[in-house]
């Protein structure tokens, strides 16, 4: 089962992403769980519900109560990220070429436009929404694309560290800079979006899979498929990468 790291909206304040300042978890536990017959992808929590995005090439809806709604949403492929602003659903579609697809919180089709990525791997976080802009690692051609919320092209940010045919994650780490991992190098960095520097890089032993920031820490993620130690999540600092 694979399942990227997600946050609700602890972090949106007034459609801005904020780095708040706490003391990084130590430790986790599992409150609950809910089953399910296939694999997962990508997950999102908005006012009171819960968007699975399930292998299946469908989006589940889990309640409060963790009723759930199969086959919310049908979907022409594989859901790779969801994300959820201004009650709309943007979900970044699997294919060659990669779709964004936006939906009402009722699961109706809004619209939908094609992202150049083509080749690379569904597998990490690709997608992330800032203010009014959407935030799209395209792998193929090494660039992050922005977008605004009606999927307008407003410009192209060339970044070298995605290497093509690489599990590629990527999130934003506050308005200016951006946290990415890749397979090759296994490495976690950030990048800064308006001079293109890498503040700070850090090498690991295994593969991450995916990252979030949460309360001014980064955590990296990786499943247990191949991983001596199954699946992990480890803490690094925001500023410094340690």
């Amino acid at each position: 089962m694979d399942i990227a790291l997600t946050l609700a909206n602890a972090m949106v304040i007034g459609d801005k992403l904020q780095v708040i300042k706490r003391k990084p978890p130590t430790s986790m536990q599992r409150l609950k769980s809910i089953a399910f017959d296939t694999g997962l992808n990508t997950a999102c929590n908005y006012k009171g519900f819960t968007y699975v995005g399930i292998d299946n090439r469908s989006i589940s809806r889990i309640d409060r109560n963790d009723n759930e709604s199969k086959n919310f949403i049908q979907l022409p492929n594989s859901p790779v990220n969801i994300r959820a602003h201004k009650d709309r659903l943007f979900v970044l579609i699997y294919g060659q070429p990669y779709k964004i697809m936006v939906y009402d919180l009722q699961g109706q089709q809004m619209k939908s436009w094609d992202h150049t990525d083509g080749n690379a791997t569904w597998r990490g976080n690709k997608l992330w929404i800032v203010g009014n802009e959407i935030f799209a690692a395209d792998v193929s051609n090494q660039r992050i694309y922005v977008y605004t919320l009606e999927g307008k092209t407003e410009r192209e940010i060339p970044c070298p560290l995605m290497q093509n045919s690489t599990w590629v994650s990527m999130c934003a780490a506050g308005r200016d800079s951006v946290i990415i991992t890749t397979s090759t190098p296994k490495t976690v960095t950030r990048f800064n979006l308006r001079t293109s520097a890498v503040m700070w890089k850090t090498e690991l032993k295994e593969i991450p899979y995916c990252s979030t920031m949460y309360y001014g820490a980064v955590l990296v993620g990786r499943d247990g498929f191949n991983s001596s130690r199954g699946v992990w999540i480890q803490v690094l600092d925001y500023k410094t990468g340690e």
